[in-house]
């Protein structure tokens, strides 16, 4: 994450300025009252790595292991963001880009020291903060900002006074002239009370604005340097820029119609400054943090290939098994049973003879959105390896809707099915040169089906009207933090390395995506520069980013919700 000060390119949780929310890895995963157990292909095989780990390995004591576990899985998640934050700070000072903070954690501040980078008997150089912060689960690295944001925000409260006080003067005047009309006459009393009333709700007029000005005897550029004339020439004069160069006596300016503006605060030109970078440059330190995270993932892999034990990687067969006995009369009632295998639906094949693990995970997602896309009272064709004779059946199953009660209740067949997750198979190499390359590998992989299942949810979330697709789910920190948990406490080395590359690829992933507020956005606008020449205008920028950071927010505010909820079940 980078910041500017009070602007932030990373997701948020809740108040915290943070990467947090980054860590979202789309799931295969439904409530257990749906057709599907909500289990990811790569769940089951931590589930599988459990087993293997309570045998092979020793166990820790559950008391130990419940203590351990989260422990452990937030240290990874914050070494991961470490990294990626090291990745900003290092080319930020490689270019020797001015730095104000750089921080592991966030919220609180527990301990920290400031490092000098210039020389000692250097009173201007206010050094870099180094601060660990309560909360482990996101870091940032702050720069200065370009522009002194404190004098800006004055300068709008000055002006809102003001405004307030214009439009107290033109109700006076308003209530005023409805008494001289009274005095007159004109009106009865039972309607004077109305047309004051009236008269309140209306926009100050240029007319009524400038009567208040004279009302109350201001002098246009009274904090300016004075002009010649009185108030009211000086208003026609075009003279409404500041003109002292002490950007901290600016003052508001009151334009020809009487409306009160505070004047924008000039840009420092300090070449140290990021945002007085070239394009290049700013890239650069923008690019960094997924970078490093890329580097660390492959580092991970490439380790675990030469000097570990290999990686373990999850191998699955045809088809999605049923993992439950049917429902209550539900469709699935004397068709499937638990253990049986779906091979076909309709007449396709649901996987290859040896699926991938992201074959097997996004061919849950399929079969659950042709169950839900399937008019009611219509049957889908099913072929089935029967678990009790080995044998294919063909069958058909007409499903049916999951709560009775409830009105537009999805369609289900009544059972939870998973990947065919069959074994596990180490992987080891024979030579750096063949790790280097199977390492490439898995990141490559691993990154380019993160980033699908990202674009496949957001894509579906759009089409969709904003409820979740069929078959999947967006998990944030706590249920991420909940995988992490479970694959601590197995004990095996070669499953936190795989965690944590995991985690590694996809804050790099999810961090590369154009959105303002996330490091992919930010390098938009500076590859619009590069492009067309035209630096973006920073405050629209500020808040094209705000409003990003905003719905972000909320993202991360569902996959919370989201994350509980599995907890509770």
């Amino acid at each position: 994450m980078v910041r500017f000060g009070k602007v932030t390119t990373c997701l948020i949780l809740g108040a915290a300025s943070c990467n947090v929310a980054a860590f979202t890895t789309p799931s295969s995963r439904l409530p257990s009252s749906s057709m599907m157990e909500p289990l990811t292909s790569t769940a089951v095989y931590q589930k599988e790595m459990s087993k293997r780990s309570s045998t092979e390995l020793n166990a820790l004591p559950a008391a130990a292991a419940a203590i351990t576990g989260p422990i452990g899985s937030v240290s990874v998640l914050a070494f991961v963001i470490l990294i990626h934050e090291l990745g900003h700070f290092l080319a930020a000072r490689s270019l020797n880009i001015s730095v104000k903070e750089f921080s592991v954690g966030v919220g609180p501040k527990l301990a920290g020291f400031t490092r000098k980078t210039g020389t000692e008997t250097d009173e201007d150089d206010e050094g870099i903060e180094f601060n660990l912060r309560a909360i482990p689960l996101g870091g940032y690295v702050r720069f200065p900002e370009n522009y002194n944001t404190t004098l800006e925000y004055q300068l709008e409260m000055e002006a809102e006074s003001k405004r307030k006080e214009i439009a107290d003067k033109v109700k006076e005047i308003r209530e005023q002239n409805s008494e001289e009309v009274s005095n007159a006459g004109i009106l009865s009393a039972t309607n004077i009370g109305l047309f004051s009333s009236i008269a309140a709700m209306k926009k100050p007029t240029k007319e009524e604005r400038l009567l208040a000005l004279e009302a109350m005897a201001i002098d246009l550029n009274k904090s300016e340097e004075k002009t010649t004339g009185n108030w009211f020439q000086n208003l026609f004069s075009g003279n409404k820029t500041p003109s002292k160069t002490d950007e901290n006596k600016r003052s508001i300016v009151i334009e020809e119609d009487g409306t009160v503006t505070a004047p924008e605060v000039d840009y420092y030109s300090d070449p140290d400054l990021l945002q007085n970078r070239p394009w290049a440059q700013r890239a650069l330190v923008l690019v960094g943090g997924v970078v490093f995270n890329i580097i660390l993932a492959f580092s991970l892999y490439f380790g675990e290939l030469t000097i570990g034990n290999g990686i373990q990687k999850p191998s699955f067969g045809q088809g999605a098994i049923v993992t439950s006995v049917a429902r209550a009369n539900s469709a699935g009632v004397g068709i499937l049973d638990k253990g049986d295998v779906i091979v076909s639906l309709n007449g396709k094949q649901l996987t290859s003879t040896k699926p991938t693990l992201y074959e097997s995970q996004n061919t849950i997602s399929d079969f659950i959105s042709s169950i839900r896309a399937i008019n009611p009272g219509d049957a889908l064709h099913l072929e089935v390896l029967k678990a009790s004779t080995k044998t294919i059946s063909e069958v058909d199953i007409k499903p049916s809707p999951m709560n009775d009660k409830e009105k537009n209740s999805p369609l289900s067949i009544g059972v939870m099915i998973a990947p065919n997750f069959v074994g596990n198979e180490l992987v080891k190499s024979s030579n750096p040169v063949e790790a280097a390359a199977m390492a490439s590998s898995e990141v490559s992989e691993l990154a380019t089906q993160t980033a699908k299942s990202i674009l496949k949810f957001l894509g579906g979330l759009v089409m969709s009207g904003g409820n979740a697709p069929a078959g999947q789910q967006l998990s944030g920190p706590i249920g991420v933090l909940k995988t992490g948990s479970d694959v601590v406490k197995t004990n095996d080395i070669a499953a936190v390395v795989g965690f944590a590359a995991a985690i590694s690829v996809n804050l790099a992933v999810v961090n590369s995506l154009p959105l303002p507020a996330l490091d992919g956005g930010q390098l938009v606008f500076v590859i619009s520069e590069a492009l067309t020449g035209k630096k973006v205008d920073q405050r629209r920028q500020e808040e094209i980013t705000a409003f990003a950071l905003f719905f972000l927010l909320l993202v991360s505010a569902g996959t919370a919700v989201g994350d509980v909820s599995n907890l509770l079940k």
